[in-house]
């Protein structure tokens, strides 16, 4: 079995919107569903963000907490449930009656719908603890086994499953999530070869989004759900914002590649 993509990814940040869905249209939907995701596309989004995990048999699905009793019908958690066993829960009744049957997406499936929809891609790795390469390895497999041609990007708060998608899929551009911006950023950046620093909104600070633009990487902020604060924070030099609204900001931020906040 091959160990790495048999393609070539470009620079996902090249072909990035700055407005980005965070769990697809998540405010309006229940997060990193197919109804999320094909809302989100509806409301004009150019880019979805999704969170990837693996099931006890070691497939790669789409759901953020480890525990399952947020956002389904079940409990306990992900890791411990075989793909059969977590088809059979509810992943959007939690959220609303209107979302009742929806199932949660293996990145498989999560692919062929991003391609269908042509949406842009960023998987964000949730591992369990020391399974960072098996994760790492089951988004490899779904990306084997499906023809993916839209922009893709890997992001993970864990450097051990960034180093690990280096290893397998070293063409596919990787960003280093953090909640505030270490003092050490750069070295933690380049500890996986990163092209990009993701980072909440509330720890935004000018001085370090000059200093990481004038170094040549890229920035995304997270969760960004009013415009006043997505036009500040393009204008300040970051690329784009995550947020559960796309449809209100990507009204409000129209042409902004094209505009002033194009950098």
């Amino acid at each position: 079995m091959p160990t790495t993509i048999p393609f070539s990814s470009p620079d996902a940040y090249e072909d990035m919107s700055p407005v980005i869905a965070h769990r697809g249209a998540s405010a309006h939907a229940p997060e990193n569903t197919r109804a999320a995701i094909e809302l989100a596309a509806r409301q004009g989004a150019q880019w979805v963000e999704v969170d990837v995990t693996i099931s006890a048999d070691g497939i790669a699905v789409i759901h953020h907490d480890a525990d399952l009793k947020r956002c389904s019908d079940g409990d306990g958690l992900v890791i411990q449930k075989r793909l059969a066993e977590l088809k059979q829960l509810d992943v959007g009744r939690w959220f609303s009656d209107q979302f009742r049957g929806e199932q949660i997406l293996t990145l498989s499936e999560l692919l062929a719908l991003a391609s269908h929809l042509e949406l842009g891609l960023n998987l964000e790795i949730k591992p369990t603890i020391g399974r960072e390469p098996e994760t790492v390895w089951a988004i490899h497999k779904a990306l084997q086994q499906v023809h993916f041609e839209q922009p893709l990007l890997l992001s993970s708060f864990s450097i051990h499953a960034l180093q690990s998608a280096r290893r397998h899929m070293p063409h596919i551009t990787r960003a280093l999530n953090v909640e505030a911006i270490p003092a050490d950023w750069q070295h933690r950046l380049e500890e996986a070869d990163c092209a990009g620093l993701h980072f909440a909104k509330e720890f935004f600070d000018a001085a370090q989004v000059s200093a990481i633009r004038d170094a040549g990487y890229h920035m995304l902020v997270f969760t960004v759900n009013d415009a006043d604060t997505a036009q500040r924070l393009l204008q300040a030099g970051v690329d784009g914002v995550f947020t559960d609204m796309p449809q209100q900001l990507q009204q409000t931020l129209k042409g902004a590649r094209a505009g002033s906040f194009n950098h």
